[in-house]
């Protein structure tokens, strides 16, 4: 029933048992998301060995400064029929001696080679919002895209929406004190957004503190669900809706 958008599974070291865990708690599909070469790699072979695993390549932009600009690698890696988007891509201004440009460059880059390949991209941001939302509307993209691990307000979730994107929330939403990440749930379309765990982080409640697994995707989604004071299934089931659709699985 549940789908886990963004999960980096080039870091698990059980995936057997993972996918049982699971199946108990309603996650039927993965997308293993990527942040270099290295992890690119690992995550298309994950996915051509597991049914119900689905892959992501592309270079993160805390990863860009020792990485080839040549990007043939990702766009080939990218053709496998496994591979489901370019991701995660984007701008990430929060640790100090960023290089902008150099990040805006593979931004650029990648969104290309998504359209190029006609899959969805996937977006890390982090303390850029007005820089990735700008360079959209110049860039325009011809495929879909969503903003992971989305944690601004209403406003910057409306603006992401009107460029047609998506957003997606992780076990964030589930925190005591992320009551106005919970309003803007109730204020945008539940077609809108997807979940994720972005594991082997980000712990949702009741396990927050403890290493993360896609499993913990049910606890997202049952928050959700009574955020919206909406049954669980029919809310479950509108989400992985979502998530068929943007990943074409």
């Amino acid at each position: 029933m549940l789908i886990d958008t963004h999960s980096h599974l080039d870091l698990e070291e059980d995936i057997p048992s993972l996918l049982e865990k699971c199946e108990k708690n309603l996650v039927t599909k993965i997308i293993s998301i990527s942040t270099d070469l290295e992890s690119s790699k690992k995550n298309v072979e994950i996915a051509s060995n597991f049914k119900n695993i689905f892959s992501s390549v592309g270079f993160h932009p805390g990863s860009v400064k020792n990485a080839s600009k040549d990007l043939n690698c990702i766009e080939k890696l990218g053709l496998d029929e496994n591979c489901k988007a370019i991701g995660e891509i984007g701008l990430d201004y929060f640790y100090e001696g960023y290089d902008k440009d150099l990040q805006f460059e593979f931004f650029d880059n990648q969104v290309s080679i998504s359209e190029k390949l006609n899959k969805p991209f996937v977006i890390h941001c982090r303390q850029a919002y007005k820089d990735a939302i700008d360079f959209l509307k110049f860039k325009n993209p011809k495929v879909q895209f969503v903003f992971h691990c989305f944690t601004e307000d209403y406003d910057t979730a409306k603006k992401v929406l009107d460029l047609g994107g998506l957003i997606s929330f992780t076990g964030i939403i589930t925190f005591k004190k992320s009551y106005d990440l919970r309003e803007v749930v109730k204020k945008i379309p539940i077609d809108t957004f997807m979940i994720e765990t972005d594991s082997p982080y980000l712990s949702p409640e009741p396990n927050r503190g403890k290493k993360n697994n896609s499993s913990n995707l049910i606890y997202i989604a049952e928050c959700i669900a009574d955020t919206l004071n909406r049954p669980f299934e029919k809310t479950a089931e509108q989400i992985r809706l979502n998530s068929v659709k943007f990943f074409n699985i």
